[in-house]
Formats: structure tokens, sequence, C-alpha cells
């Protein structure tokens, strides 16, 4: 069915787009294909009658619009976020425990539904800001395996867990990345992704992505 097409390239679209920046890519690469033509904020513009545009602002936002072939009386908009609720990762990241593993320090982005965040295999999405050739360069960044997870502790260790237990963003939501051989590996993990080595590393925005795809379910395979 016709539909099904459509809901498939939906959740394969969803499933590429793992962070702002990743939707901002994926967008483009569609309007491009497309026939729209990419136009700089900093430059002067010439548009033409039926022309097709767009413009992106800090690699996480986009607009795109056709100007109309004759003169017109109204206009219609479409908009939506780029982003979602999730976990950005903080600078220096990676939190010894008890000298047996290793945890990274992130701080919630959005409002978000917590439970939903445990027991499911995680991964980093997002950008990374180096220098080459004396210019600061922007790069994405996809660690395409699972790589985090936040675990739920065990029901004795948790009787309230079933009670509506409030949970501490910085105390149970923090994400295991490893036993304590995994130390100092987490930066040295993005630069192998993104092909540049680890000290040219200036700055990053990382963010935790949910590795499990989305599907089309249902008696009638009505939902998603």
């Amino acid at each position: 069915m016709e539909y099904l097409n459509t809901a498939q390239e939906l959740l394969d679209f969803i499933m590429r787009c793992k962070s702002p920046f990743h939707v901002v890519k994926e967008a483009s690469d569609l309007l491009n294909e497309n026939g729209y033509t990419k136009l700089e904020e900093t430059k002067e513009w010439s548009l033409v009658p039926g022309g097709k545009y767009y413009v992106t602002r800090n690699d996480s936002s986009i607009i795109a619009f056709v100007m109309p072939e004759k003169e017109f009386s109204g206009y219609r908009i479409m908009a939506s976020h780029s982003d979602s609720p999730t976990f950005k990762i903080k600078e220096n990241p990676e939190m010894q425990v008890d000298k047996k593993y290793v945890k990274l320090n992130v701080e919630r982005y959005g409002g978000m539904i917590c439970s939903p965040w445990f027991d499911r295999p995680l991964s980093v999405a997002g950008r990374i800001i180096v220098k080459e050739n004396d210019e600061f360069v922007t790069k994405l960044v996809d660690v395409d395996r699972d790589l985090l997870m936040l675990p739920n502790l065990a029901i004795h260790m948790n009787r309230e867990v079933n009670d509506g237990y409030k949970y501490n963003a910085q105390k149970d939501m923090l994400p295991l990345y490893g036993d304590i051989a995994s130390k100092d590996t987490f930066m040295k993990t993005i630069a192998e992704t993104a092909g540049v080595k680890e000290n040219d590393i200036l700055a990053h925005d990382l963010f935790l992505y949910n590795r499990i795809k989305g599907t089309i379910w249902g008696a009638n395979e009505e939902f998603l």
C-alpha cells in the first residue's frame, strides 16, 4: 500500500536524523535533489518568479520557500522542530565511579519523559568543531553502534520504581559508557568516528539518541 511506503520513508528519515545537525543535512539533501538553490544570509539574494530556495542557520535550522509565478495575496507556512528532548553531553564528560566503571556527564535538553530512556541501546551523534587550514570547520558525527545505556536498578534496589519514582537527572540518568578500562577513550572514539585527531577537536555539540528503529504496527498496520 502506498501509505505504508510513505510511513516507512518517514521512519527511515527520522532514523537518519540523529541530531539537529543531521536533520538539516538530510533536509538540505532532499531540497537539492528537488531543484532548490541554497542561499547565504551574508550575500545578496537574486530571486526569480517560480524559484525554489532554502537557507540554513548554525547548521541546526533550515527554511525553504518557493517564489510565486505571479503576484500573490497570501502564503502557506509549515513548521517543525529540528531538535527533540534528549541528553546533551557536557564538556569533559567522563566520570569514574568507584574505580570500576565510567559514566558520561550529561544534562537534560528539553522536556522529556524519563522512564522510556532506560534499558535501551543508545549512542551519540552531533557535531564537532576542528581547525583546518587556519579555519574553524564543523563535522557531523554519528557513532553508529550500541555505545551507551541507562540501566534500571533491580527492583530490590529501588522498591519505589513502580510508585511514581522521581528521577534525579544528575544521579539516575547518567549513561553507562564502559568498565574502568574505557577511561579516557570517549573523545578518542568521537575523533576516530569523525576521521580527525583527538587533539584537533576544539568544541562539540553531542547528544544521545535511541538506537531502536521505529516500526509500523497494529492489527492493520495503522500505527507508527
